[in-house]
């Protein structure tokens, strides 16, 4: 332990080394997942190499989408490794690693600190120790919970192995992963109340982030008198998406609306499955309609929040981008969200942020267009490359379609996201800021 905390210490800690590091960490975890999926104990069925690593980056970087039926492909033992890395890819192997430190020593090396805060998307002062200790305290008091409640649900439906279900599906809601052992997902147990609201409100509390879950904590333990203004943010947009989102899904669709209230009760599963990223779904995406789908695209790219197990803009970069437009139409001089100023750095990375996700999201639509483009409709590649760079999961079937070189292309998409676009930019562009002089300022037409 001693040797782990002298390396970490001896390590650069500028900004491109910590980039490198970080997305080394991830590369790793995908290999060493990959070797282990590749041993002959792991599969039943003959897996081609690009679809072994399809699925070990999908399942690092906690996105769900499978070339194949991921409960039939792989044995018993290729879901145990499945789920521990579902785990370690949720939760973060900065947080594992931090949390091993801090077991045995009083103060994090510098290059934690600045990782942590990288993975987490954690604001400049935060207090790091009771953050580090709330993610495992948070995960696996949620996912036994949630393990209890589906032994329930599952034991009832006379589900083989009811315990094993529970669990790797309470795992893989939590990390908002959406792998499941079912061939059809949820599907078919969308009439069981017990089993979709818990899956429901597990990939909710794994996606609004553990910024929201320690500050409830200490406004419970009365640490703190009021919750932080991230945590805020966090409820208001994660609340107004998947309303807004459900009724845009119900109403986007002749056949839910059929349904009445159970298609009411479908189209809020899928709209929290996708603003989650959790990539459940307990209803046939390939059915639902053209207009639905593009609902649910948007809420997808939107994603969940920072600091949580969940992919896409984020939340919180949403309210940024909303709280600007507010300030511009109002004409204020400055750019508030409940009453508070937003830092400009904030705004700026949000922006930036954005762009960069769409750039990346489009440049994967036009790559997979190009090769597979004459064989697929176009919103269900866009759905695709959507599902992949937010790691959310959900698939109009097409994924075990594509071509190798369209699964690599979504490989790539979701390790992107499983990093975060801006993340991913920073490493591949940026450079040490150098002093310069201050540029002039002249007006452009927008």
């Amino acid at each position: 332990m001693e040797n782990l905390k002298t390396w970490l210490e001896h390590r650069k800690t500028d900004d491109k080394s910590v980039l490198s590091f970080f997305i080394l960490g991830y590369l790793f975890l995908s290999l060493l997942c990959f070797g282990l999926l590749l041993l002959p104990i792991s599969h039943n069925n003959s897996i081609s190499l690009t679809d072994q690593l399809f699925y070990s980056i999908s399942i690092v970087s906690t996105t769900g989408l499978a070339p194949g039926n991921f409960g039939a492909d792989y044995t018993y033992f290729g879901h145990i490794v499945s789920l521990l890395f579902i785990q370690l890819g949720g939760i973060g192997y900065m947080a594992l690693s931090s949390f091993i430190v801090l077991r045995h020593f009083s103060k994090l090396p510098t290059l934690s600190v600045r990782l942590l805060k990288l993975e987490f998307n954690l604001p400049t002062k935060y207090p790091l120790r009771s953050f580090i200790i709330s993610v495992f305290a948070f995960t696996f008091f949620l996912e036994i919970l949630g393990t209890i409640t589906l032994y329930i649900g599952f034991d009832r439906q006379g589900i083989e192995h009811p315990l094993w279900n529970a669990l790797f599906h309470s795992i893989s809601a939590f990390c908002t992963a959406g792998f499941s052992l079912f061939s059809d997902s949820m599907v078919g147990y969308k009439s069981d109340g017990l089993i979709s609201i818990t899956l429901m409100v597990l990939s909710l509390l794994g996606s609004i982030g553990f910024i929201v879950l320690l500050d409830f904590w200490f406004r419970i333990t009365k640490k703190r008198k009021h919750i932080s203004q991230t945590a805020k943010i966090i409820l208001v947009t994660t609340f107004g998406i998947w309303m807004l989102g459900a009724l845009l899904i119900y109403f986007s669709d002749l056949e839910l609306i059929r349904q009445g209230w159970l298609g009411l009760y479908h189209a809020i599963f899928q709209s929290i499955s996708s603003h989650t990223t959790v990539g459940f779904n307990n209803y046939d995406i390939g059915d639902i309609s053209i207009a639905g789908l593009f609902v649910m695209i948007i809420i997808m790219i939107i994603g969940a929040s920072p600091a949580g197990t969940g992919g896409g803009i984020k939340t919180t970069s949403l309210g940024a981008l909303i709280a600007v437009l507010v300030s511009v139409l109002r004409r204020k001089t400055h750019i508030t969200f409940l009453k508070k100023e937003i830092p400009k750095t904030n705004i700026f990375l949000a922006i930036s942020s954005i762009t960069f996700y769409f750039i990346i999201l489009c440049s994967g639509v036009w790559l997979i267009t190009l090769i597979d483009g004459d064989r697929f409709p176009f919103v269900s590649i866009l759905f695709e490359c959507a599902s992949a760079l937010s790691t959310v999961g959900l698939s109009t079937g097409i994924t075990g379609e594509f071509s190798d070189l369209s699964k690599i292309v979504i490989s790539l998409l979701m390790f992107i996201g499983r990093l975060g676009v801006l993340t991913f930019g920073l490493a591949l562009i940026s450079k040490e800021p150098r002093s310069v002089f201050k540029p002039k300022i002249e007006e452009i037409a927008i």
